[in-house]
């Protein structure tokens, strides 16, 4: 073994990986981004914070507590309260716990209204646990203000289609007794005549 050929070739090394570096140095685009300071494009298609889309037609969330995206999440993170029944049923409470969640667009795919999505919004850090626990107001899109205007649009659907089956009841109730009275009415006509004959016959069989 030449010690002069290994040090020439140690040496060469050295120049090999400086030259690799300066080129990084000078040549090369850079990449790296100083946040908070400066910010990279988030891809559309990045899983970062939920958001339940409030519907400006029917002025309420898509959401009707069918609790399919609980069904749906494997550990656990979503738990709702429902709001009324049937065609106008809501929720009046929604919580996702995103300490637990993967982020694994689950739900999402689950749920058949739309009544869930996936932002880009990432900045999800703090130095509190409760903050990883979003509650519906966090995740309704407008805020407060949509929870509002849904739970007040839904409890007028729930008391106009309440008023509307009581009313359709009682309209029921009516027919339903103004067709008994006229049976009634109409046995006691045909037994009337039948009544009258009677006698004739037997004031005639009294006269003979």
């Amino acid at each position: 073994m030449n010690p002069l050929h290994d040090c020439i070739s140690g040496f060469n090394s050295f120049l090999k990986g400086m030259s690799v570096t300066l080129s990084n140095l000078l040549r090369r685009e850079k990449i790296t981004v100083l946040y908070p300071y400066e910010k990279v494009d988030i891809a559309p298609r990045y899983r970062g914070l939920f958001v339940l889309p409030f519907n400006e037609d029917t002025k309420r969330l898509n959401c009707t507590g069918c609790t399919l995206c609980i069904q749906a999440c494997p550990t656990n993170v979503i738990s709702l309260t429902k709001h009324g029944a049937g065609k106008h049923g809501g929720i009046s409470d929604f919580q996702m716990d995103l300490g637990r969640c993967m982020f694994c667009n689950l739900c999402v795919e689950a749920c058949p209204f739309e009544a869930i999505e996936m932002t880009t919004a990432f900045e999800l850090a703090s130095t509190h646990r409760d903050i990883c626990v979003f509650p519906l107001t966090a995740l309704a899109q407008g805020g407060a203000d949509s929870v509002r205007r849904n739970d007040e649009t839904i409890t007028t659907a729930l008391a106009t289609e309440a008023a509307a089956k009581e009313a359709a009841a009682k309209a029921k109730a009516a027919a339903a007794a103004k067709a008994a009275a006229d049976s009634n009415t109409a046995a006691t006509g045909e037994a009337t005549p039948h009544t009258a004959k009677s006698h004739s016959a037997d004031s005639t069989g009294a006269g003979s």
